[in-house]
């Protein structure tokens, strides 16, 4: 499994000649940090839930006129915004991505959106913006720093479900100079609890056998 990060949340997952793309949000689409051009082979396109960090809809036309075919899986509440936007998607997992429910945190500004969980590949997890939820595959996109929540809540969820590797994802807001600290830090303590802590930047892969 190839796994390479591209600001934020936006994870792009590889596994035995599939490829999915995780929420492409506003971040990743205005900082140019992924050019879909040099993207061999895309499958789909998976959206947790509709705020613009994790979909954004110019870049998502812009995926799409590269890959027309690409299956587009979200909840319901995004299946009928894109519908209404001219996009086709659908809420429907298969073999390769599997959904689950997992409630959108608390907001201090408004209330919180549909939000749902991938399992993709049977290999990683990415909960989109939750830790409503108990169980993760052997690789969890653990969502660190956000309005809705803590790097201390972040910790406990992983220590809690323990998978064998965490990336961390939902970070845009930390300044670089503080993101690389929490990295060497986060990585070092996750080290001490037997869980291997892949910083990620943005652009690096991940391989995993």
């Amino acid at each position: 499994m190839k796994i390479t990060k591209y600001v934020h949340s936006c994870l792009l997952v590889e596994e035995q000649g599939k490829a999915a793309l995780i929420d492409p949000g506003n971040y990743t689409f205005q900082s140019k940090a992924l050019d879909v051009r040099y993207i061999e082979k895309l499958d789909f396109v998976l959206i947790t839930h509709e705020h613009q960090d994790h979909l954004d809809v110019p870049f998502l036309r812009t995926i799409l006129a590269q890959f027309p075919n690409v299956e587009i899986i979200s909840n319901p509440s995004v299946v009928l915004l894109l519908e209404q936007q001219g996009v086709k998607a659908s809420s429907r997992g298969n073999k390769d991505v599997s959904i689950a429910e997992a409630s959108h945190e608390r907001l201090p500004f408004s209330s919180p959106p549909q939000n749902i969980l991938f399992h993709v590949f049977s290999r990683l997890t990415h909960p989109g913006d939750s830790f409503a939820f108990f169980e993760t595959r052997e690789v969890l996109a653990l969502p660190v720093q956000a309005p809705w929540g803590s790097t201390t809540q972040a910790v406990e969820k992983a220590l809690q479900l323990r998978p064998r590797v965490v990336i961390p994802i939902h970070d845009w807001h930390w300044r670089d100079e503080a993101r690389k600290t929490m990295y060497e830090r986060l990585a070092a303590y996750f080290k001490e609890h037997g869980i291997e802590f892949r910083g990620l930047e943005t652009g690096n892969t991940l391989e995993l056998e």
